[in-house]
C-alpha cells in the first residue's frame, strides 16, 4: 500500500513540474506575442485623423510609441507575474523543495480570470474576426487561451491532488 503511495507522490510531482514548465512557457508565449504586436502595429491603427494631427512630428511619434509600449507592458504584467510566481512555486512544489499555499491560491485566481476571458472570446467570437486581426488570429489566439486555461486547470488539481494525498501520508 505504501508503495503505490509513494508512486502516486511521484507521478503527482512529476506531473505538477512539467505543468509550472507549461505555465512560465504561456507567460513566456505572452511576453513575446505582446511585444511583436507593439513593435508591428502601426499607430494609426489605434488614433483617428484628428488624432493623427497630433503625431506628425517624429519625436511626438516616438514617445507616443513608447508611452504605449509601457502601457501595454505594465498591463501585460498583470498576467505574466503571477504566471511565473505560480509556475516557479509548482515547480519547486514538484521537486519537494517548498511547501507553501498561497501560490495554488492565486493559481484558482488567474484560473477563473482565464475561463472569464475565454468566455469573453467566446462570446464576443463574431465581433473579434470583423474588428480584430482576422479569423486566422481570432481562431489562434483562442485555441492558445484554451491550452493555457486547460494547463492552469490541471495545475491546479495536480496541486490539490498532491497535497492532499501528502497531507493523508503524514
Amino acid at each position: 500500500m505504501n508503495d503505490d503511495r509513494e508512486r502516486e507522490l511521484r507521478r503527482l510531482r512529476s506531473t505538477l513540474r512539467s505543468l509550472a514548465l507549461g505555465t512560465i512557457a504561456f507567460g513566456m508565449w505572452s511576453i513575446v506575442k505582446t511585444s511583436l504586436f507593439v513593435i508591428l502595429t502601426p499607430l494609426e491603427r489605434f488614433l483617428n485623423e484628428e488624432q493623427m494631427a497630433i503625431f506628425t512630428q517624429p519625436q511626438t511619434r516616438f514617445l507616443s510609441y513608447i508611452f504605449f509600449a509601457l502601457l501595454v507592458l505594465v498591463v501585460m504584467s498583470i498576467d505574466v507575474v503571477p504566471r511565473f510566481y505560480i509556475g516557479l512555486k509548482a515547480r519547486k512544489e514538484g521537486l519537494g523543495i517548498d511547501k507553501g499555499r498561497i501560490w495554488v491560491i492565486w493559481a484558482f485566481i488567474l484560473l477563473v480570470g482565464w475561463c472569464a476571458l475565454l468566455l469573453w472570446e467566446c462570446m464576443n467570437f463574431k465581433y473579434l474576426i470583423e474588428h480584430g486581426n482576422g479569423m486566422l488570429d481570432t481562431i489562434v489566439s483562442l485555441i492558445l487561451d484554451l491550452g493555457a486555461t486547460i494547463i492552469l486547470g490541471e495545475l491546479c488539481f495536480t496541486a490539490v491532488r498532491l497535497k492532499k494525498l501528502v497531507r493523508e501520508g503524514s
